[in-house]
């Protein structure tokens, strides 16, 4: 179980992550990277395996890139949510 500092540092994180993958500019650059890896990816010939999978395994770096920024996202959604259950419990013993 994660004490009250460590979740409510996973809450301050998940919400500079939040910050930052909502920023116009950053939203901007992902829509830009990602248009460049599928063109690369769709402009390799079909004989050029190496280019294609290369392309590929960009595009799948690139994807856990943003996905660890959505998973912190969430894991602060949670600790928020376990930080109210236990302000709730702790309510509920003194009433």
């Amino acid at each position: 179980m994660r004490t009250e500092a460590e979740l409510k540092n996973i809450i301050q994180k998940a919400q500079r992550a939040d910050e930052l993958l909502n920023d116009p500019l950053i939203q901007e650059f992902i829509i830009s990277v990602r248009g460049d890896l599928l063109n690369k990816f769709e402009s390799t010939s079909l004989e050029d395996e190496a280019e294609r999978m290369s392309a590929w395994n960009q595009s799948q770096v690139f994807n856990a890139f943003v996905e660890k920024f959505t998973k912190t996202i969430k894991e602060g959604k949670n600790a928020k949510l376990t930080l109210m259950e236990r302000a709730g419990a702790q309510l509920k013993r003194i009433i």
